[in-house]
Formats: structure tokens, C-alpha cells, sequence
């Protein structure tokens, strides 16, 4: 038996008392056995439902490992689940029953449950399969008040980017908006078909993605973007250090004056365009987890899968990607790829979410020569 009590772990299994959901001994009616996977970077946990190959499966579609090591245990364990193995992956267990059954639950105890990455943005996902097909949806239950404002975000950015009919891309649709007591939550369909697969490095259907969304959205920043990022920064200042707060009034007033120089192209963003949050199949994407979508500088999404996956210079040398910036999306204004990698950086800093080199980075950008993006 998996131990509850384990730090972290037993906040998650409290929440799941929120649908219904409560611990309990083997033995105990109506108890259903789950294998419990631990991330090792962070305190996150899967709960993968031991009722048959094909809902353990199911429930393995949901991690997207990273790391080489992490790549093989999971290649591993779907080897040892497809052969019917289990004792060697299975032997931290948690049980649970079902006291309330909520209406969105239809398919327990065949769901799966994952604790999310801890933080203030941090939602539980459910993993809802349908009795009779392989069809799921996922449920997504908000932990903070701040989760459930990104909750909204996101029901109104998926409505939104819906809209726009992408030939290049498939998009979960939202099935349902509701709430836990006072969680906010959503429920969407799951869009995935088969051969679908996560692709860590960028082809030409993520251009092609971010292409489409770019010509459907096209626009210019306007002076509303500025005061959005001071709003940002006033929001931040309390967590700031004081090197930080200097180079964030830097960066706004050469963000300000650039706009008053030249108009610099924006589009619709995803905000958070990872190989975790896509999938591959030949020439289209299935792209979800759409809370961070706002209009942003043309190359966002470009910019924040290199930094995303390390492919940026570890040393903070901005240049690379300036001169990479400035090729793929803003040829005609010398100054709109600075622009963007200034308000990414800013954006990073702000969220309190900057990789080490994001500091130095902005720092370099500032002092840099105009004419190294050229």
C-alpha cells in the first residue's frame, strides 16, 4: 500500500474527495486498485486504474516524459503492461472507492488521476473513458483560485480558437463547465487519434501550425499590450529582486520606445507551445491545454518551444535567437524579433517562472547593438 501520508501526496488524495473519491483498504466494497507512478523531478503523481491493458494504456498516454531515462521506464512499463506483467511497476498501490458519484464520473473506477505540477497554476486532471469505445475526455479541477481563473481562461480560449477551423491542427472541444464546491472545473473531449505522438523536436507540421494560426489572427501590438505587461510587473514587484526590478524597467522603456519606432506584428499565441502540450501525426497537431493563449509578438510559440526544451544557448547569448526570430517571422521589421524575445523575457521574469539565463539573457539583449538581430 502506497503511503498516504507521503508529503505531497496525501493533499492530492484530499482533493479527490471533492468528486467523490476517498482511500480505503483492499477489502473494503467497491475498492479499486491503482498503480501510483511518482515524477522524480517534482511531487506529481499518476494514478493508473488496474482494470485491463487497455485502460492502463490509456491512462500511460497522459505522462510525456522528457528525459532519456524517463522515455525508457515508460517504454517499459506499457512493454511489461501489453505482455500482461505487472508486479514490478505495480507494487505502489493505492486504493479507492467511490462514496459520491459525481455525474461527470461516469466511467469510474476506469479513470485516471493526475496530481499536476505543484504551483500556484496547478489543476488535477481526470482522464474520463467511455465504457463502450476508446473515446476519453478529460476533466480538469482547479486547485487555487488562481488555477481556476487560467480554468476560465482556457473554456474561452478553446471556444475561440475553435473558431478558426485550422485545417493543420485538431483541438479539444469543451463538453462542460462546472464546479467542486469551490473549484472551478471543465470537462473536454480528447481529440488524440492513433498515431499521434509526442514530437520533442520541431517539424514542418508545428510550422505549419503555427503558420495557420499566425495568418488567421495576424495583428499589430498595440499600446494595450504595454500596459499588460506593466500590470505584470506590479503584480511581481513584491517577489522581485531588486536587479530584477531595474532590468524590468529597462525592458518595458525599450519595449516603449520600439513601439514608437516601427509597429511590430502579433498574432494569436498559445502561450505554452511544448512538446508536452502536442502531438504529432504526418502533417497535423493535436494541440491542448490552451490556458495561456493571448495575443503575443509573431514567434512566441516558436520561441518558447526552444527555450522550453533547452535548445536556447545555455551561456544567455541572445543573439542566436534574434537572428533566428528575426529570419523565420520578422524580416520586414528589423526590430520586431528584439521586441519579442525582450516581452518574453519580461513575461518569464514576472511569472517567477524564468529558467537561470532569462536574467542574463534580458540583460545582454538590453546592452546588445541593435544590428545583431540583422
Amino acid at each position: 500500500m502506497f503511503p498516504v501520508a507521503q508529503p505531497g501526496f496525501a493533499g492530492f488524495i484530499e482533493e479527490l474527495g471533492l468528486l467523490g473519491i476517498s482511500p480505503c483498504g483492499a477489502a473494503d466494497p467497491g475498492a479499486t486498485a491503482f498503480a501510483v507512478l511518482r515524477a522524480n523531478s517534482v511531487q506529481r503523481w499518476l494514478l493508473v486504474p488496474l482494470l485491463g491493458r487497455t485502460a492502463v494504456a490509456d491512462a500511460l498516454r497522459m505522462l510525456t516524459p522528457m528525459s532519456r531515462r524517463a522515455r525508457l521506464a515508460k517504454s517499459a512499463v506499457l512493454a511489461l503492461n501489453g505482455a500482461g506483467l505487472r508486479p514490478v511497476w505495480t507494487r505502489n498501490r493505492i486504493y479507492l472507492k467511490m462514496c459520491a458519484r459525481a455525474s461527470c464520473l461516469h466511467s469510474w473506477p476506469s479513470a485516471a488521476f493526475f496530481s499536476g505540477t505543484p504551483g500556484p497554476e496547478r489543476k488535477i486532471t481526470v482522464q474520463l473513458r467511455c465504457a463502450h469505445s476508446r473515446e476519453n475526455a478529460y476533466l480538469k479541477l482547479a486547485c487555487s483560485p488562481h488555477a481556476g481563473t487560467l480554468i476560465a481562461k482556457e473554456v474561452r480560449a478553446l471556444q475561440s480558437a475553435r473558431k478558426l477551423d485550422l485545417s493543420s491542427a485538431l483541438l479539444p472541444s469543451v463538453l462542460g463547465y462546472t464546479r467542486f464546491g469551490p473549484r472551478r472545473a471543465y470537462i473536454c473531449s480528447d481529440e488524440a487519434r492513433p498515431g499521434f505522438k509526442p514530437a520533442r523536436t520541431l517539424h514542418q507540421c508545428h510550422f505549419g501550425f503555427l503558420d495557420e494560426m499566425a495568418a488567421k489572427t495576424a495583428a499589430e501590438i498595440s499600446g494595450s499590450y504595454l500596459h499588460s505587461l506593466q500590470q505584470q510587473h506590479a503584480a511581481a514587484s513584491n517577489s522581485l529582486l531588486p536587479a530584477q526590478t531595474g532590468l524590468a524597467a529597462r525592458g518595458l522603456e525599450a519595449l516603449r520606445s520600439i513601439l514608437t519606432r516601427s509597429p511590430v506584428a502579433a498574432a494569436l499565441a498559445h502561450g505554452d507551445f511544448t512538446p508536452w502540450n502536442c502531438a504529432a501525426a504526418g502533417s497535423r497537431l493535436y494541440v491542448f491545454d490552451w490556458e495561456l493563449s493571448a495575443r503575443q509578438p509573431l514567434g512566441w510559440d516558436h520561441l518558447h518551444f526552444l527555450l522550453s526544451t533547452g535548445a536556447a544557448s545555455p551561456c544567455g547569448d541572445p543573439v542566436p535567437l534574434l537572428r533566428q526570430m528575426q529570419a523565420r517571422w520578422h524580416h520586414q521589421s528589423p526590430e520586431g524579433a528584439r521586441f519579442l524575445l525582450t516581452a518574453y523575457l519580461l513575461d518569464r521574469i514576472f511569472r517567477g517562472n524564468a529558467c537561470p539565463a532569462s536574467p542574463v539573457m534580458l540583460q545582454r539583449l538590453l546592452a546588445a547593438p541593435a544590428q545583431d538581430a540583422a
